[in-house]
Order: C-alpha cells, then structure tokens, then sequence
C-alpha cells in the first residue's frame, strides 16, 4: 500500500512545517531588529554588531533545521543520526552558547531580552518532539529565565516579550499536535481501506467456497458414479456422467467470474433445484415443503442449504434428506434432515457449521444442530422481512406447487 500522503495532506504538512519554522526564526530576528533600528546601525561598534547580527542568524537557521527534525519524529519520517546531524547539533547548541555570551556585549538596548529569545526560539524548535506536559514545563522555565535576565524594569517589554516567546513555544506545539491528529487519520484511512479490501476479498472467498464446495461435491458424486458405470462395463451412461461433468465444470467456470465481478445472485428455487439435483445424483430423496421464501432471507437460507448438503454428501450415509420452511413470530425458519446420522460426529459441531453460524449472526440469526430419534437436524433462524410481497396467485396454482414440493425427488 502507497504510505504517501494525499495531495491535500501533503499540503497541509508543508504549511504548519513552513510556519514552525518562521515561528522558530523570528522571535531573535524581531528582537534583534528592535534593538537596532532603535539605537541605529551607525552608532554600534560596526564589528561587534555584525558579530551579533551573524551569530543570530546563523542560530535562526540552526533552529528551522533542529525544528524540521523535531517534525520529523511527529511524522515518522525521522531516521537514526548520523554523522552530520550529529555535527550540526554541536554546532548549533556551540552558536547558541556564542549568541549568549557575545549579545549582551553589543552597546544596544534590549539585549537582555534578545538573548531569551534566542534560548527560547531555540527551546521551541525541540518542542515538535515533546508532549503537552513537558511544554508546560518548558514555558515556564522560559517565563522564569526571562524575568531573571530582563528583570521589572521595563514591565511592557518584560510583558511583550514573555507573549512572543510563549506564542513561538505553542504555536510550535500546535503544530505538531495537528500533524499528530493528520498522521492519525490518515491511519485511519488506510486502516479502512485495507479493512475494505480485506472484506471484499472475504466475501469472495465465501461466495467461492459456498458454490465451489457444492461443485465439487457434485464432481466428486458424479466421478465415482461413472467409475462404478465403467467398472459395470455401461460405458455409455458412464460417458453421460462425463459429460455432465465437464458440463458442470464449465459452469463452475462461468460463476467464478460472475462471483468475482459481484454479480452472482441466485433465487430460492435455484438453491432448491440445484440440492435436488446434487441429491440425485448420488441416489438421496429429497422432499421440499413449506412456506416461500422471500428475496431478502434467500441469502442466508441458501448458506445453510449448500453447507448441509455438502456435509451430508461427505460426512454421511444419507438415504433420506427433508428441507423444510416455516414462519413463526417475526422469524422464518429453515430445518434441513437427513437419516445419515453417524457415531463418528453427531454434535454438528464441526467447523463449517461454525463458520456458517458466525455467518447467520452478522445476519441477525442464529443456526443450532441436534440428533432426533435418529435424524440429524439442522435448524436455521433468521429475522422475518417487514414488507414482503405477497404474490397474487391462484387457488389451484398454490395446489400445484404445494404438491410439487411434497413430491421426492
């Protein structure tokens, strides 16, 4: 997965980077220009202020660069030091320490006060790297350090500068903090694209399994019926079981696609036609009654059809197999029998049928197995449609199907 940012983010990421910095650059720029536009360069020794102006300039690209790898650390791009960095941090702790003993020296007004904005502009480009607590913490030492240095004598001085040096160390920290929160989402982004994609591919391989697993099983019927032909010496009808064979494999073919594209759907009576025929094939009868099944509960019913079906054919010696509907209060029920009950597994504990009950609860219904009187019963309940449409038909037609459904297959 691509871990760059979006366009917009990336953006945004440049704009609190390139304020971070000017907030890192400008409290000793405005200090220092205060003091010599206020006294003029033309008065001060012309070395000593060139000395000052070029050691605080120098100290105010040091803390855009120590800034820029304090937000690095907020966006995970910060790498192990290196030889170099390391070297760059001596410099600038070296030029911070030279900006401190030299500034005070310059026969300008206000010095005292430059020289805390250089500690404090210096402080704030570490603070991208720190929490809410240790940003406290340094504030006041900065509020503390500068009322020591610059003392009560100039109260709108000693009051403007402690809100410019408070304002650099916070506006700092906000900014990070908003990367903190863009990084986040942007996690949570990908968390929930992958977990998307992750779905998608789930669903899938459910759907592949629900109609390859009753394709297979029909295969593997189906090929050992055309060797027992074969081994009978009826090649013919051993040839029609081939070629009903190949036939199904195609077909296999075709809903693989349709699965993947998403658009395999399938109506109750095509799940219905396509267990009778499975059935059939290997010799089981299969008796259908019961109500209709509505659209909206044929996904779930169909589930718990193709598992049963599938089990049976694998796990048991079935002759008799009974699907039944029934409506009860707000439910519909579907219960699937079969008299292929074994001591081998009679629990219906195994783990297809637990995946297909985790699969009818994402549903809102709930499946259960027990043995009776000899029968294995699957019983599967799901949450009865609010609206559904009532087909209009007619009195012998309902005959007609009731009488179709009871007859075995």
């Amino acid at each position: 997965m691509d871990d760059r940012p979006l366009p917009a983010a990336h953006k945004f990421e440049t704009f609190v980077r390139w304020s971070t910095y000017s907030a890192v650059a400008l409290p000793v720029a405005t200090f220092l220009g205060s003091a010599l536009v206020v006294r003029g360069p033309i008065a001060a020794e012309p070395l000593l202020q060139a000395g000052v102006l070029t050691v605080a300039l120098v100290l105010a690209a040091g803390n855009v660069v120590v800034a820029r790898w304090s937000i690095d650390t907020v966006t995970a791009a910060r790498r192990r030091p290196a030889r170099r960095e390391l070297a760059v941090a001596v410099g600038w702790l070296t030029t911070l320490a030279v900006f401190v003993v030299v500034t005070p020296l310059a026969p300008l007004p206000g010095m005292q006060l430059t020289v805390v904005a250089g500690i404090a502009s210096a402080a704030a480009s570490v603070v991208p790297a720190l929490g809410a607590g240790r940003t406290v913490l340094l504030n006041a030492a900065i509020v503390v350090v500068t009322i020591l240095v610059v003392g009560f004598a100039d109260i709108p001085a000693l009051i403007a500068g402690l809100v410019v040096l408070s304002w650099a160390l916070w506006a700092c920290w906000s900014n990070a903090w908003m990367l903190r929160v863009l990084r986040e989402l942007q996690a949570a982004h990908a968390d929930r694209a992958a977990l998307a994609l992750a779905e998608q591919r789930l669903g899938i391989s459910r759907d592949l399994h629900d109609v390859l697993g009753r394709t297979l099983a029909t295969i593997a019927v189906k090929s050992a019926l055309a060797g027992e032909l074969l081994a009978r010496e009826r090649a013919e009808r051993a040839g029609q079981e081939l070629a009903a064979i190949r036939g199904i494999a195609e077909e296999a073919g075709t809903t693989v696609r349709r699965v993947v594209r998403g658009e395999h759907h399938t109506s109750w009576d095509d799940e219905i036609a396509g267990a009778r025929s499975l059935l059939a094939s290997a010799g089981i009868a299969c008796t259908v009654a019961g109500v209709p099944v509505p659209p909206e509960c044929t996904q779930a019913f169909g589930l718990v059809v193709r598992e049963a079906v599938t089990n049976l054919l694998r796990h048991s010696q079935a002759t008799q197999v009974t699907i039944s509907t029934t409506r009860g209060d707000g439910t519909l029920q579907l219960t699937v029998t079969n008299d292929g009950v074994t001591a081998r597994r009679t629990d219906g504990t195994g783990s297809g049928l637990t995946a297909l009950s985790d699969r009818l609860g994402a549903l809102g219904g709930r499946l259960g197995s027990r043995v009776d009187g000899g029968w294995f019963v699957l019983d599967a309940t799901v949450p009865a449609p609010d609206h559904r449409p009532v087909a209009h038909t007619s009195p012998a037609s309902n005959a007609d199907r009731a009488a179709s459904e009871e007859e075995p297959a």
